[in-house]
């Protein structure tokens, strides 16, 4: 059933609430709407979202989202994209965005080996850039037939470029170990539920992590249309500037599938 939802065509989103965006990419999520098969196969998933309000100020809002899973047989290889942009009287006040690519080497084994490269930016948090790549072991510890659960433990080298509020720029190079546990359940018939959590910190300071849980609902109404919720926190133990250290996300959402 999670395929039709990893091959759905658009996301529409009925309210947000969302004061920051998440700073990590929460790959499983997308990984896990994607069931495994036996046969070479490709799946995706694209989502628009378009607005525009006048009250005291025109505010216009252009949000889009790709993701696109080949899976050979043998090795599945993820293409995760997305790109926001809030434009105020003219002037573009808030742009965020992302591009991911993972490849998982013998995914219907029980240990997988994978590499991942990612760029990510966040105008509203001050990250000018952030490149990171690496590898990482990925162990299915669980694999019934309504519940499936799997551990990610690697290692990725970060490059980060923060632009503070007085105008001065803060440079960072770090290695950290990345790790995450998820664990996903088919609660009834139409129902699902899958819960991640990441931890990721420099070796030399294990216990200062970046920590995000992500919960999120899908109900099935129909056969073409579902719906979801999706709750994420994070928490940055060492922030930069003026960034909280924490910062959550809710969304609900219908998708259309076909």
């Amino acid at each position: 059933m999670l395929n039709r939802f990893f091959g759905s065509a658009m996301l529409l989103t009925f309210f947000i609430t969302a004061p920051l965006y998440g700073q990590v990419l929460n790959v499983e999520s997308f990984r896990t709407e994607a069931a495994i098969d036996t046969t070479a196969s490709w799946s995706g998933e694209t989502a628009f979202d378009v607005s525009l309000s006048k009250f005291n100020e025109s505010v216009f809002k252009l949000g889009n989202e790709t993701n696109a899973s080949y899976f050979s047989g043998k090795h599945r290889y993820l293409f995760l994209t997305s790109i926001e942009l809030i434009n105020v009287d003219g002037a573009s006040v808030i742009s965020n965005g992302y591009f991911h690519l993972r490849s998982t080497f013998n995914e219907n084994k029980t240990v997988s080996p994978e590499i991942f490269t990612q760029y990510q930016y966040n105008e509203n948090l001050g990250l000018k850039e952030r490149y990171l790549a690496g590898g990482s072991i990925r162990y299915r510890f669980l694999d019934m037939q309504n519940i499936r659960g799997s551990l990610v433990t690697g290692a990725m080298f970060e490059h980060e470029l923060w632009g503070l509020e007085d105008g001065s720029t803060v440079e960072k190079n770090l290695l950290k170990s990345t790790s995450n546990i998820a664990v996903r359940g088919q609660l009834t018939e139409t129902t699902q539920l899958l819960l991640i959590g990441y931890y990721q910190a420099r070796p030399d300071q294990f216990f200062k992590p970046r920590v995000t849980s992500e919960n999120q609902l899908t109900m099935q109404i129909s056969k073409y249309l579902t719906y979801r919720v999706k709750f994420t926190l994070t928490y940055e133990s060492e922030p930069i500037g003026e960034t909280p250290d924490l910062i959550y996300t809710l969304k609900n959402g219908l998708v259309f599938s076909f």
